[in-house]
């Protein structure tokens, strides 16, 4: 099962507060049980116009906007339930290559996710070329690398509970309750040499691991969001007023102003193209 096997051997790039969601999706799916009720939407359109397609006699939309939502855990593949980014990219790739399609909307509201669904969406990142914003309810951990690299403007939704951050990478996990007993070959000196030193207190190998990570995740939203300080990718959250304060984020708004502001941006795409 692909979901379980990337909670085994997934790197997490999570809000510190929630690795217990990766507990309940374990036990869930063990139990034979769904992460979600179903599935949730990929996508759709709003707003647009109808006109008749003389080349096949039947009504499309056009001028419309592609709306895409990105909630809950980020893995990267899809299950039964969820939505995992290597569909998620395949969908932001085929909504911007749509010729009635003006730009794209990515509705993001989650805590972090897996570290390898990144190079997915930074490969698709690389291939849109019409406007696209992120309205975000909250972005933390890889939700927020992945609103900086499909998004040209960050938007948040509201100003009370809104939030974006906890950018960063870490490793939690549990000493066990009862003598853990491990047996290596000679030929075999060093593997799971980084949990075992942890286990004594020693946390090097750990950190030399996630070191890498960190960097690349921290230059990644600085190259996206100009002007952005190292001082503020160091694992804190903020609030919409404050993300837009460090320039974590570009505005307020709700969706009818996400959808205004991808009109305006195609029109003056349209302007400079002439």
């Amino acid at each position: 099962m692909k979901i379980l096997s990337e909670i085994i051997g997934g790197t997490w790039l999570f809000n510190m507060e929630d690795p217990e969601q990766l507990k309940v999706m374990v036990k869930t799916i063990l139990s034979g049980g769904k992460i979600n009720d179903e599935r949730p939407q990929l996508s759709t359109f709003i707003g647009g116009e109808s006109v008749m397609d003389d080349s096949t006699g039947k009504v499309k939309q056009i001028n419309k906007v592609g709306y895409i939502s990105m909630t809950g855990v980020m893995t990267k593949y899809s299950g039964m339930c969820n939505i995992g980014a290597q569909e998620y990219a395949s969908e932001a790739i085929k909504l911007d290559r749509d010729p009635d399609t003006l730009g794209t909307i990515f509705h993001i509201d989650g805590n972090g996710g897996n570290a390898d669904a990144m190079p997915l969406l930074i490969d698709a990142s690389s291939k849109l070329q019409k406007p696209k914003i992120v309205l975000i309810d909250k972005a933390f951990s890889a939700h927020y690398w992945a609103a900086c690299l499909l998004g040209d403007h960050l938007m948040l939704s509201n100003d009370l509970t809104a939030e974006v951050g906890s950018i960063g990478a870490m490793i939690m996990f549990e000493k066990p309750k009862d003598e853990l007993i491990i047996i290596r070959p000679p030929e075999s000196l060093e593997k799971n040499q980084d949990f075992i030193d942890a286990l004594d207190g020693k946390y090097d190998l750990f950190i030399k691991k996630l070191s890498p990570l960190a960097q690349r995740f921290q230059a990644s939203v600085m190259e996206r969001r100009p002007g952005v300080k190292a001082d503020v990718l160091k694992g804190a959250t903020y609030s919409a007023q404050e993300a837009i304060k460090y320039n974590l984020a570009d505005s307020i708004g709700d969706i009818n102003d996400a959808y205004n502001w991808i009109v305006a941006k195609s029109e003056l795409r349209k302007i400079k193209s002439k």
